[in-house]
């Protein structure tokens, strides 16, 4: 999927109207099934004012547009949409045609190559509307613009939609087909309380994490308890660079004693921890030293079996290896980045609400390409950071793997490893997280983790026996130095 960044900006007297539409999907190039689904989902304005009809497919997104009253999305991010409603009093004297065309003329002027369609002289629900259709080129693709101005009892509405452009139909197009169902509420609703979500990380800064782990993987418990310090300093180009040291740690197994194999390996990984690297938005850029890194735990897990895995060693590699490659370690460091911070930032939820996103897991020993997961995200509420000296959010992750491509894999690898056909019949991954952030920096505080996962095997006789992994992860965050804010 592509990201694109446009922004554009009118200035009506003494407001300025500011849009950056986030685009993704921006290449597709094939006609997709959501463009002709019905309406069936009512959508409600943050603000209580005005509502509009989308497919079921299409979702409410906290991600883009922080000051619209309606955010949606297709949920593959094939196509996108925005209202912004102007009260009495926000805008300087300007008429609907006038305010249309202003608008559609300042998005042709950032577009390359732009292509300016209308105006269209519309009703929408009694409301008299203004439609123009702007393409231009945004880096390598081209996209397609619908906006629409309408002229409401209660305010000047602006809707705008955007999708790749060869998969825009024309008037039968479900961007104009949702912006035709745009109304006002018949009565107005309290406006819900949003929370801005700011990536604002310091240039230096040192924590020390207390982490614990319990784990139960086919019914035999461990524990890992550590104490690690991390430092951020500054980089190149407007970079943060964090590096991580084990402090302390010490693994128990079930029985309450120390564990040697799990132990030892895992002194192995946690030695030289290589630094990862975060841009000035908080986005995830590399690893570094990676290689060197990726090599050492390969010796590790050769070096460190037991005694009476010897002479096992060429085929417990080949069952590991594909976790241990780079671009599954990398993709590992990743995703713990953005479900912590990088996934939350530059975004605004309404408080309590949960919103619903498309991702992707990696099981590189299950299948060479990720499987489809289910996530949503909430902020729950507010709690205090660390005692009760300033208040943080409550924000709430949880993802869902499951359905007939992960089962199917799951049995190839049993398969692989055992030798012989198994009938697995169910596979089901869910992770939770909840994190005590700074809304206005999102340095965490706090966070809990667990993980479950689930596998149904039936046997030759029809007996179904089932396998439950469980991880429950707790990490508290003690700042100990702060410099100037980025």
């Amino acid at each position: 999927m592509l990201a694109c960044r446009l922004i554009t900006a009118l200035n009506f007297g003494s407001v300025v109207i500011a849009s950056a539409l986030l685009v993704g999907g921006c290449a597709s190039t094939t006609s997709q099934p959501w463009v002709t689904s019905n309406l069936v989902r009512t959508v409600y304005s943050d603000d209580g004012v005005s509502e509009l009809s989308t497919p079921e497919e299409w979702k409410t997104r906290p991600d883009f547009g922080p000051d619209a009253a309606i955010r949606i999305a297709e949920e593959t991010g094939e196509a996108y949409l925005l209202v912004n409603s102007y009260y009495p009093g926000d805008l300087d004297p300007i008429t609907l045609p006038e305010f249309a065309k202003t608008w559609a003329n300042s998005l042709a002027a950032n577009l390359p190559n732009a292509d300016v369609i209308g105006p269209k002289s519309l009703t929408i629900d009694s409301m008299p509307a203004h439609r123009y259709v702007v393409t231009g080129d945004v880096g390598g693709d081209r996209l397609t613009y619908v906006t629409t101005v309408v002229g409401g009892a209660r305010a000047m509405h602006h809707l705008i939609g955007w999708a790749a452009a060869d998969d825009y139909s024309g008037e039968h197009h479900i961007l104009n087909r949702i912006a035709g169902s745009f109304r006002e509420s018949p009565f107005a609703r309290p406006a819900k309380q949003r929370v801005a979500l700011n990536f604002a990380w310091p240039h230096q800064l040192q924590s020390v994490a207390a982490f614990h782990r319990k784990s139960v993987k086919r019914g035999k418990a461990s524990e890992v308890k550590a104490h690690y310090l991390s430092t951020v300093r500054p980089g190149d180009r407007d970079e943060l660079i964090i590096s991580t040291r084990v402090v302390k740690q010490d693994v128990i197994d079930g029985n309450g004693t120390k564990g040697d194999y799990l132990g030892m390996l895992l002194k192995q990984i946690t030695t030289e921890i290589p630094d990862y690297v975060i841009n000035s938005e908080g986005e995830f850029v590399r690893v570094d030293n990676l290689s060197a890194y990726q090599q050492r735990i390969e010796m590790a897990v050769v070096s460190e079996i037991p005694t009476d895995a010897k002479g096992d060693e060429a085929e417990i590699l080949a069952i590991v290896r594909p976790s241990l490659s780079e671009q599954f370690l990398a993709a590992t460091v990743t995703d713990e980045w953005n479900k912590t911070v990088g996934s939350w930032v530059s975004s605004s939820y309404a408080m309590g609400e949960t919103y619903y996103f498309k991702e992707e897991y990696y099981a590189p020993s299950l299948a060479d390409v990720p499987f489809a997961m289910d996530v949503s995200r909430q902020i729950a509420g507010f709690a205090p950071c660390s005692g009760n000296d300033a208040y943080c959010v409550k924000l709430i992750y949880i993802a869902t793997v499951s359905g007939e491509d992960i089962r199917a894999a799951m049995a190839r690898f049993l398969e692989r490893t055992i030798g012989e056909p198994v009938n697995v019949k169910q596979v089901s991954i869910v992770r939770k997280r909840e994190i005590i952030a700074e809304p206005d920096t999102l340095i965490p505080h706090r966070s809990r983790s667990t993980e479950e996962t689930i596998v149904v095997i039936e046997d030759s006789n029809g007996k179904a026996h089932t396998s439950r992994d469980t991880q429950d992860t707790r990490v508290t965050y003690s700042y100990e130095t702060r410099t100037a804010s980025r």
